[in-house]
């Protein structure tokens, strides 16, 4: 308790000295996410870089606090010719934390991908993907979500076992065509499955679980007719094992509301995965998660302030009773362009025949976005 009320006077004062240096409200409709660099297929200059940081702390109830340097994020695009753009997103987590006997931080490749644009509109893109699924997966970053942690649905926490388990990237080819006044198409082919394990198909390419099964998958999103409002279906299925003989599929359905000075977000997806349930032979899988934000609109914070909660609730096989829910809440407060500072407090809840743990967590976070 005196470790938690120590980290909350810091946060206050934090909060207090840096208002007191900064400048009045940035207008946040101005700036670009990092949402938009994901889905970038061309480039405005020959040569784009961007990228975010996060830097953070928490503390899990039971256990001991601790400082993060949670991710690095660097993005890389250049524009070969006017139909060729390539683009390269590095993710190096957790430094310098051992992950094993030599290697002190983790490094993915989150994309790495050749787009071609043959006319305005239509575009195809070739090699490790964001797999277009839902919302989440590209409103992933600190800058653009309005908590530290991510929905339990779709992100491994402290009870894991998520229907999804984003950030998801995968080899394969994507065709992404933007309907006029309507919304947006994505129809895409992959190497592996929704069912993400280092042993699943996808992950091997040379070893044991490599073969020549593929997933197919589409999402489609409404964004033109109503203003504000984003609407989309997303489906995905595929053989998730090396023999190529059972299934795994996903289906979800997302909403996304902003609607000035609240935003809203909230998505559905349910799926199975034949051969590895705990009681019987599939897993049946299924959740969503809510997000409601406000952002004040009073003087000296507008634009700067915004308070959220997110309740999430999932299954991870439903005939074991492998059920959590989940209640997070958030401040987040924008300390100077593009740089915010995030407090958020997480309830963890074991439902159905899950075993009760002490879990909560309190976490703070510095994040940048360039």
């Amino acid at each position: 308790m005196r470790r938690m009320v120590l980290v909350i006077v810091l946060v206050v004062s934090f909060f207090s000295v840096m208002t007191a240096n900064s400048k009045m409200a940035f207008a946040e409709d101005d700036e670009f996410t990092f949402g938009d660099v994901f889905v970038q297929k061309k480039g405005v200059e020959k040569v784009t870089f961007h990228g975010y940081v996060a830097f953070q702390y928490f503390d899990v109830e039971g256990g001991n606090g601790s400082f993060d340097q949670h991710i690095f994020e660097p993005f890389f695009g250049y524009q070969v010719n006017d139909k060729v753009f390539a683009k390269l997103i590095f993710e190096l987590e957790h430094a310098p934390e051992k992950v094993d006997d030599s290697q002190y931080a983790e490094l993915f490749i989150e994309q790495a991908e050749i787009d071609i644009v043959p006319f305005e509109g239509l575009s195809v893109g070739f090699g490790a993907i964001l797999v277009p699924f839902g919302l989440e997966n590209y409103l992933h970053a600190p800058s653009d979500n309005p908590l530290i942690t991510r929905p339990p649905v779709v992100k491994s926490g402290e009870n894991g076992n998520p229907v999804l388990n984003n950030t998801w990237t995968d080899v394969g080819i994507q065709l992404n065509y933007m309907i006029p006044d309507f919304g947006v198409f994505d129809f895409y082919v992959i190497n592996g499955s929704a069912l993400q394990t280092k042993s699943t198909r996808g992950r091997d390419t040379k070893g044991p679980n490599a073969n020549h099964g593929k997933s197919f998958g589409a999402e489609i999103q409404i964004t033109k007719l109503v203003p504000g409002f984003n609407f989309g279906v997303s489906y995905v299925s595929g053989k998730h094992d090396a023999s190529n003989q059972l299934d795994s599929w996903r289906a979800g359905v997302h909403v996304m509301a902003q609607l000035n000075p609240v935003y809203f977000s909230a998505e559905y997806m349910t799926g199975t995965d034949e051969g590895v349930g705990t009681v019987n032979t599939d897993a049946d899988l299924s959740g969503y998660y809510v997000i409601a934000s406000l952002m004040p609109e009073l003087p000296m914070i507008k634009d700067r302030l915004a308070f959220s909660i997110r309740y999430s609730g999932w299954t991870a096989d439903d005939d074991a009773g492998m059920d959590y829910s989940e209640m997070a809440y958030g401040l987040r407060y924008r300390l100077y362009e593009q740089t915010w500072a995030k407090v958020e407090y997480q309830v963890n809840n074991e439902d159905g025949n899950s075993t009760e743990t002490d879990n909560n967590r309190f976490g703070l976070q510095l994040n940048v976005l360039f």
